[in-house]
């Protein structure tokens, strides 16, 4: 796992920045659809704490000023952006019944959104970031879930987020995280994903494009602010959230989350998400 600043800038050097590419996985990963897919045995290691799923219900969180209610079904949500490539792992349970080993959610819908690695949003107007994105769908994407309640986005390490707001605020910052929706039935969970801090501050320290984005501005603001950990972060701290695992995978970096859904299971009713 990946979670200090000296092991990420010792192995930075063997990540390529650029257009996302295939992340190289072990030899025993299995080839589908073009693709190297992840192993049972790669995705337990990942979570060394349990050997099964653990249904605790994920914290609810907030959509964040960004969120738009249709985006392609893909698994690369990239459009060709750079950055540190990410492999993201996303296993969705019911967690029905707390603390008690759970069966997985085949059928649900991942929606995921996040800034690229210069800290930009797809479809957001320049009265918010310093560049117009309205039209654009980087970033964005959905899949559904396998009948492990499994999907794998490729994606980029996200930048760090400065939203220009309305006085007295005038500025709103966020550490670096991703945004999820999943949709089961009637059920919505919505939350977000973090890093740890010794993994980020490695990257800002010695990874383009990152760290030439250690400090921004936003429209209408002067003055320039700096990149903010976890623990300084209202929504990180509000939601008690914890960082994601990651770890080098070829070149670029996995990370795996599990998500906790309260559902009754298989009803017959259909998706919200049409």
């Amino acid at each position: 796992m990946i979670c200090t600043r000296r092991q990420f800038i010792a192995r930075s050097a063997v990540f390529g920045i650029g257009p996302l590419a295939s992340i190289g996985l072990a030899a025993d990963s299995v080839e589908q659809g073009g693709r190297r897919a992840i192993t049972q045995k790669q995705l337990f290691e990942m979570d060394a704490e349990t050997g099964h799923l653990t249904c605790i219900r994920t914290p609810e969180s907030n959509d964040g000023p960004y969120y738009y209610p249709t985006s392609p079904s893909r698994r690369d949500i990239t459009e060709g952006r750079g950055g540190v490539r990410l492999r993201l792992g996303i296993r969705v349970a019911n967690a029905l019944i707390p603390g008690s080993s759970c069966a997985p959610l085949p059928g649900a819908v991942v929606d995921i959104w996040q800034a690229d690695a210069d800290g930009m949003y797809s479809n957001v107007g320049s009265d918010l970031q310093n560049v117009s994105t309205v039209g654009q769908t980087f970033m964005r994407g959905h899949q559904l879930t396998n009948r492990d309640g499994y999907v794998e986005f490729d994606t980029v390490v996200p930048g760090w987020e400065l939203v220009s707001v309305p006085p007295p605020e005038g500025l709103f910052v966020r550490a670096t995280h991703i945004h999820v929706k999943v949709f089961h039935e009637d059920k919505v969970l919505t939350t977000q994903l973090y890093f740890c801090d010794d993994f980020l501050d490695g990257l800002y320290a010695s990874v383009d494009p990152y760290r030439t984005h250690r400090k921004m501005n936003a429209p209408g603001v002067p003055r320039t602010v700096e990149r903010i950990p976890n623990g300084a972060d209202p929504t990180f701290v509000n939601d008690h959230a914890k960082p994601l695992k990651t770890r080098r995978a070829g070149g670029g970096v996995f990370a795996l989350a599990t998500i906790g859904v309260v559902t009754l299971g298989s009803r017959g009713l259909p998706s919200l998400f049409r």
